[in-house]
């Protein structure tokens, strides 16, 4: 499965501000290797979702504004406009297929809803147990 890069780049940020407690995103791009113009764009993006707080200054930096449990795959997606999941052909889209009468569009809207229930399966606190199992 292919995952967007602004939403694989959330993820680390995330874990990142986990992990930390409380950190810049200069320090996120440098524990990451990640572009610091892009993770800015990304953690306000998570900052209007209401995933992170930030603080100004040179002690400042973010935080998780709600607990990792309560932070959803789906709401990550949804936070860094990822609609790489949504088929083409489907309602929620507002794009059908090429022609008339498309007959996969019932098929596509049963995987994208099949989707979301996983994503929305997944939390954050689930993502953090997985990558600590694969880095310890």
């Amino acid at each position: 499965m292919a995952v967007n890069t602004k939403t694989e780049y959330a993820l680390r940020a995330l874990i990142e501000i986990h992990t930390s407690g409380h950190i810049s995103a200069q320090k996120i791009c440098e524990a990451q290797s990640l572009p610091k113009k892009y993770i800015e764009h990304l953690l306000a993006l998570l900052k209007a979702a209401g995933m992170v707080n930030s603080s100004p200054g040179s002690l400042g930096g973010y935080t998780l504004s709600k607990p990792p449990e309560e932070i959803s795959f789906a709401d990550i997606l949804r936070a860094v406009e990822d609609n790489s999941y949504t088929a083409s052909c489907s309602e929620s889209s507002g794009r059908h297929c090429v022609g008339d009468g498309c007959h996969l569009s019932p098929f596509f809207n049963e995987l994208e809803s099949k989707l979301q229930e996983i994503f929305m399966s997944y939390s954050l606190s689930d993502i953090l147990k997985i990558w600590e199992r694969k880095n310890t």
